[in-house]
């Protein structure tokens, strides 16, 4: 399943892409998100670094482990799981800059194994939690940006 996200930041698309370069970042805007845990990262996104999370279903925390395999400063990175409970997880941010103002796509593919549900359980479970994700960073990144921290 293919899903993208979007939304427009009132900051340059330099300024935020160096923002999302460091990955303790991740941190800064997804604190009030009850369900996720850094673990580890390599302090960069380059392409080969790894960045280790842990997303909480239920009572369980699942391991996660993500490769960047896209770097092309201030335009797009990315990242896919590489460990994991997803099938196919790829994440790809753009950045797309029109003076002091940046729209910032999320281009995600997401696929459950059959067992774990397949299509239909990416559809009604996971594509709306990463909806409700994706709107809560935008609003964390938002408020970030008018408190001046996310420079």
């Amino acid at each position: 399943m293919k899903l993208e996200f979007k939304h427009i930041f009132e900051i340059s698309a330099a300024e935020l892409f160096a923002f999302h370069e460091n990955p303790n970042n991740l941190v800064k805007f997804l604190h009030g998100w009850p369900t996720f845990r850094m673990v580890t990262n390599d302090g960069h996104i380059r392409i080969g670094s790894i960045t280790r999370v842990e997303e909480r279903v239920g009572p369980l925390w699942i391991p996660m482990t993500f490769e960047h395999f896209v770097y092309e400063p201030p335009h797009r990175f990315g990242e896919r799981q590489v460990r994991g409970p997803f099938r196919k997880l790829e994440h790809i941010h753009e950045f797309q800059g029109a003076g002091p103002r940046t729209v910032m796509r999320d281009l995600l593919e997401v696929a459950l194994p059959w067992y774990l549900g397949g299509e239909l359980a990416t559809r009604l479970f996971i594509a709306p939690k990463f909806r409700r994700f994706f709107e809560y960073r935008h609003g964390e990144m938002d408020r970030l940006l008018k408190s001046g921290k996310l420079h």
